[in-house]
């Protein structure tokens, strides 16, 4: 993924299902000005102190509880690839009309 964004970009890593973060090329970090960071919720949330806690909890609370209702984020359908596609399934989608379009690469 690191290597098809473009250069200056982030790649954030979220959870530890995902497995280990592997083949991250040094060039794309050095040169290329591309970013691996890591993202925890719970550490986000309490940042700041108590006074900012619960507002921050408040917030991705009623974003996460209006993308599970019908009709929200969580109920959009992708477009399935692998990573070995994902650079000519992407630039189908850019010969088209993308709007409303998700692509998701797997892993296997």
């Amino acid at each position: 993924l690191l290597e098809v964004i473009p250069n200056g970009g982030t790649v954030y890593v979220y959870g530890g299902l995902a497995g280990k973060v592997e083949n991250v090329n040094p060039m794309d970090l050095i040169y290329h000005e591309k970013k691996l960071l890591g993202f925890y919720l719970e550490a986000w949330i309490k940042s700041g102190g108590l006074l900012q806690t619960l507002p921050r909890l408040m917030m991705a609370g009623k974003k996460v509880n209006a993308g599970l209702a019908p009709g929200g984020w969580s109920s959009s359908t992708f477009v399935d690839t692998t990573l070995e596609n994902a650079h000519a399934d992407i630039v189908k989608f850019l010969d088209s009309s993308i709007t409303g379009k998700k692509l998701r690469i797997r892993f296997a």
